[in-house]
């Protein structure tokens, strides 16, 4: 199954075929009896149009649909041509369901970059069967463990129609996922129903009745509004604002500052664009002094987590994550007198450097360089100074301290890892293959497949033949990094970090990562620090906001905010070290 175009709701990407061919006349014999003539269903529209899709507000595609009653089935008649993330996806389908709008069958045929998937659903909804094959690669057949009240294509936004008329607080959508239909919002005739996927990704779908008028999904940045008949205003009142940065408080100031970086072998140079948030007494500080109002101050750098990302930890262009929550951070951490210098990921923002062929030595290398660079700063004091990693940066964060000449004198790992990268990505795949409520034997080979990629990888061996062309291509373009991580032992770089004062900040409901890898970091640090501090925070996620579940589908709800106790515990600790 091709996993290059972002999966929207766990589903299936496939899409396409015509709509099965007349049957062809049949030559009567020479006989004076009439044969019998077939009486066709009747047959009924109940919707149609077109739906506009765009990513980050701008035109990327559109998808035309028909829904019509024939007989006793429904059939979802739906063509897409759209780029979506980079990808170019077209595809034609037909989907049909029974009066609930439970599938029974489906041909759908896409190609996504050129390449084709092609798949056929069969068996109605007490036993689905769907087939699908990619390019040339072999077919592969998955079936339902139980009844499946949906089926969900990532070709097709229209099989989100039938979510219009649904009654019940969860539906299963092939082969088993639990969607839950929460909070409905209305205004002008228009419903906004907010659905959870399994607890990865949430969504607004717009009706009016049954009739379906769109979706938004925050996470992906993605906007789906059926065009004409003044629809997209009758939505603009229901769709949710985007967040917006935290304002800085009186009595602070941002400079603008860059940071250039060698290149290393193999790699390429980078100069980053940064930010210095200090009080506004140094401001205009041009000389270091160690008395007075405008002594010297302490201060941290920022190491963000993995995917490109922007100086205050936020996700570059529509959807992702748009938390702040290193600016947040910093504001609190200013206002305790302590400054900070935080920088756009190479090659996003204001910075220059290629993001795609960086790794694991990459990142350090640009960590150590901004690292140096506020070691400069003539209102800093070059002798205290920290640094605050989160997920990847929490595997960064140490590495940096071990090479730093001198070392920093506090470290705050945010979700940092101590155990081995693929035993991490291991856990996030089965989380989220039990939630898709796959077949066990299935789970376990998805599994076994994925542990046969990290393996090879980090031998430098080829990858398994069992990949599709798409899967092969996921690996090979982030290779490079994939295979730094792989290699590397986050526990035993900890276990040789000596005479620094660490703070382990994990998010019990964390998803991520989990309260093991504290655990792990714990006691390898301890071997070689005196002041080792470990903090499990209760109901908080990766994040480090507030959560019921921990699940990825609540990083976008609006009001998700970064937890109190948690900027407290960070600014006491750093107060007290640096």
């Amino acid at each position: 199954m091709p996993r290059a175009l972002p999966a929207f709701l766990l589903a299936l990407t496939g899409c396409c075929p015509t709509r099965p061919a007349a049957t062809a006349p049949i030559a009567r014999p020479p006989d004076p009896s009439p044969l019998p003539v077939a009486v066709q269903p009747a047959e009924t529209k109940l919707d149609g149009g077109t739906l506009a899709i765009a990513v980050g507000g701008a035109p990327a595609g559109t998808e035309g649909f028909e829904i019509r009653r024939v007989g006793d089935q429904i059939v979802i008649e739906s063509h897409i041509d759209a780029t979506l993330f980079g990808s170019a996806v077209r595809g034609r389908g037909t989907l049909y369901t029974d009066a609930q709008g439970r599938p029974r069958r489906g041909e759908l045929l896409v190609s996504v970059d050129g390449v084709a998937v092609a798949t056929a659903l069969a068996g109605g909804p007490d036993a689905l069967v769907v087939t699908i094959k990619t390019g040339d690669a072999a077919a592969e057949v998955q079936r339902a463990p139980g009844p499946v009240d949906l089926y969900l294509d990532n070709a097709s936004f229209a099989h989100l129609a039938p979510l219009c008329a649904a009654t019940a607080a969860t539906v299963t959508a092939f082969p088993g996922t639990l969607i839950a239909i929460g909070d409905v919002r209305e205004a002008g005739g228009v419903r906004a129903i907010a659905i959870d996927v399994a607890g990865a990704l949430k969504a607004d779908l717009f009706c009016d009745g049954a009739r379906f008028l769109g979706a938004d999904i925050p996470l992906l940045g993605l906007t789906v509004t059926r065009t004409g008949d003044g629809d997209a205003e009758r939505l603009a009142a229901l769709r949710r604002q985007p967040r917006q940065k935290p304002p800085l408080p009186a009595g602070l100031v941002e400079l603008d500052r860059t940071v250039d970086v060698p290149a290393l072998a193999g790699g390429s140079a980078a100069r980053l664009a940064c930010t210095l948030l200090v009080p506004a007494s140094h401001a205009a500080v041009t000389r270091r002094v160690k008395k007075g109002p405008q002594r010297a101050i302490g201060a941290v750098t920022f190491v963000t987590g993995s995917g490109n990302q922007d100086r205050d930890e936020d996700s570059y262009g529509p959807g992702g994550l748009k938390l702040a929550i290193f600016k947040t951070v910093a504001i609190e951490l200013g206002k305790a007198g302590i400054a900070s210098l935080r920088c756009d990921d190479r090659g996003g923002g204001g910075s220059t450097g290629d993001f795609a062929t960086a790794t694991l030595a990459t990142f350090v290398a640009d960590a150590a360089a901004v690292l140096a660079a506020l070691r400069e700063e003539p209102a800093i004091d070059p002798n205290k100074i920290g640094i605050v990693g989160h997920s990847e940066g929490g595997i960064i964060a140490p590495l940096v301290a071990l090479a730093a000449t001198p070392k920093p004198r506090a470290l705050v790992l945010m979700a940092g890892t101590g155990r081995p990268f693929d035993v991490i990505l291991q856990e996030q795949a089965r989380r989220g293959l039990e939630r898709s409520g796959k077949p066990a034997a299935e789970q376990a080979a998805d599994l076994a497949e994925r542990q046969a990629v990290y393996d090879a990888l980090r031998a430098g061996k080829p990858l398994p033949t069992s990949l599709d062309p798409t899967e092969v291509k996921q690996y090979t373009d982030g290779q490079a990094w994939m295979v730094s991580h792989l290699r590397h032992d986050p526990e035993a770089t900890a276990a040789r970090l000596k005479g620094v004062a660490v703070l382990i900040a994990q998010g019990q409901l964390d998803q991520q990562v989990a309260v093991a890898d504290a655990e792990a970091l714990e006691v390898a640090l301890k071997r070689g620090n005196k002041v080792v501090e470990k903090i499990i925070y209760p109901g908080l996620n990766h994040l480090f906001a507030p959560t019921q579940t921990g699940d990825i589908a609540e990083y976008t709800d609006p009001g998700v905010h970064i937890d109190d106790h948690f900027l407290a515990d960070v600014v006491r600790f750093l107060k007290a070290n640096l």
